[in-house]
Order: C-alpha cells, then sequence, then structure tokens
C-alpha cells in the first residue's frame, strides 16, 4: 500500500543502518557510526519493551537511562498476581512473569537506569543504565514529571543518542533537541498526530542539523484519506554517518509494526 510523504521529508539515508530492537513494533533503523560514537542512551518511553535499549547496549557498552513513569518493577508485579489469580488466562501469566524477569535482569545492570519520570513539558520537580519513573517534557508541578533540559542538565556526556517514543510529547521538547544538537550523535523519533503537527515537523526537521536518514510509516494506525499521508512516523537521525541521495522506503531491514498488517511503501512529493 502507497503512502505520501510532503517534499521536506525528502532524506539523505545513511549507508550504515541496523536494525535496533526486536522484530516489528519495537525496533528501529539507526545508523552503526552513530552508535559507535555514543557513549549515553537516552530512552525516552519503554513500556514493557526495552529490546532497542537492550540491542544498543549489546552493539555498544553504553550508559542507559530510560525514563518511563507508566511502569516499574511493582507495576509489573501487580500484572503478574492479577494473570495469576485467572487460571483461563496461563498464557497472559507467562507474558508477565517473562516481563517482569527481563526486567529485574536487564536493569539490574550498573549501567542501566529506570527512571520513573515523563519527560515532555517544562515541570519544575526535581550508575549506568536506570530506568527512572519519570515522564519526560510537561510544565506541570509534578514528582512523575521533569523536562528535556532536566535530563541533559544531570549529565555530561556530549555523546547522547535519543530514542523518543512520548505518545505526542514529543512536539513539546523539539525546540530543546535543536537547542542541544551539538550534544547529540542520533535520534530515532517517534511522531504521532502527523496531520495536525506537520508544521513542527517541517520546521524541526528544517532547523536540525543532523541529517534525516531514514522514515518508516507505522501501519497501526490507518492514512489520512484525502492525501495518503501516514499519521505515525518513526524518523531518525543522523550525525557522523555517510549518507546517499539512493534510498527505497521501506528499506530492507524495515518490518511493518503490525505483523499482520501490509507494510506502507513511502514515497515522497517533489514539492
Amino acid at each position: 500500500m502507497k503512502a505520501r510523504l510532503p517534499h521536506f521529508f525528502s532524506i539523505k539515508q545513511s549507508t550504515d543502518l541496523v536494525r535496533i530492537g526486536r522484530d516489528y513494533d519495537g525496533g528501529y533503523l539507526v545508523s552503526k557510526s552513530d552508535i559507535e560514537q555514543t557513549d549515553l542512551l537516552l530512552g525516552f518511553g519503554i513500556s514493557d519493551d526495552w529490546s532497542f535499549e537492550e540491542d544498543f547496549l549489546n552493539q555498544k557498552k553504553v550508559s542507559i537511562e530510560a525514563y518511563d513513569a507508566s511502569v516499574s518493577e511493582r507495576i509489573f508485579f501487580r500484572r503478574l498476581l492479577g494473570s495469576a489469580l485467572r487460571i483461563y488466562r496461563f498464557k497472559r501469566f507467562l507474558n508477565s512473569l517473562n516481563v517482569l524477569l527481563n526486567y529485574r535482569k536487564f536493569f539490574s545492570q550498573s549501567n542501566v537506569n529506570h527512571i520513573t519520570k515523563f519527560v515532555s513539558m517544562d515541570i519544575k520537580t526535581q550508575p549506568n543504565v536506570n530506568h527512572l519513573q519519570k515522564f519526560v517534557g510537561s510544565n506541570i508541578k509534578s514528582e512523575q514529571y521533569c523536562t528535556f533540559m532536566d535530563v541533559l542538565n544531570q549529565t555530561e556526556s556530549n555523546n547522547i543518542f535519543l530514542k523518543i517514543d512520548i505518545e505526542g510529547s514529543e512536539y513539546r521538547i523539539l525546540h530543546d533537541i535543536v537547542a542541544n544538537e551539538e550534544r547529540i550523535t542520533g535520534l530515532v523519533l517517534e511522531f504521532h498526530d502527523v496531520d495536525i503537527h506537520l508544521n513542527k515537523i517541517e520546521k524541526f526537521i528544517n532547523e536540525l542539523s543532523l541529517n534525516l536518514v531514514h522514515v518508516h510509516a507505522n501501519n497501526f494506525r490507518p492514512l489520512r484519506e484525502d492525501d495518503d499521508l501516514p499519521l505515525v512516523l518513526e524518523v531518525t537521525f543522523s550525525k557522523h554517518s555517510n549518507v546517499s541521495t539512493d534510498y527505497n522506503l521501506p528499506h530492507k531491514l524495515d518490518m511493518p509494526n503490525n505483523k499482520n498488517g501490509m507494510e506502507y511503501e513511502l514515497l515522497i512529493n517533489d514539492k
């Protein structure tokens, strides 16, 4: 199925793209060169899937800070107990157990940290792989939230890779990403509700000096009827990779997010 994007999505495709993360939903294409230049991975939004962070760590021994206030070991344990009480949901019980055990294994590493906060707006609140139970990005006085600048101010790293999937709050931090681009080696970002944020996306692409090296349409969402615009996009920006103007979308390493759905073939308008 063909989908169309405005001309400002014209890409210079990286020549060394690798797939990081699990098959189908949760995996992204990034530049191998950017991984090699990174010493800190900041992941905004993990839910119950940290396969991207795990694969990234297998590629390069970096520090990882994963921000998401919607999950924690306690929450995963509660889900496990809930499924255990329903003997007819044995498959769900096994899945909950697997998630809990994998969470403990991955985030127990000394260089991996989960911060239980949301990153999104300007909020005045408050080693290596951490899950921080916070949301990044909002201007709310809450211990569950922190700003993008709060996150950056807690590290001295100037070789940061960003993975951002925060369900619409990404638009709140685009300005700060551009303002701090010199500290960023690469970026994979999920744009939601693309149809109502095209102006913001165009401004961001034009202002960011990193190359737009890949675009993939999420087939869990439909296309806009009048112009076949995808409503959710996964985009990759690179600082260090060699690029080419020859490309195919989808890339050979791409997979449909919905494995039971049809992959979108992306066409980029000339004007």
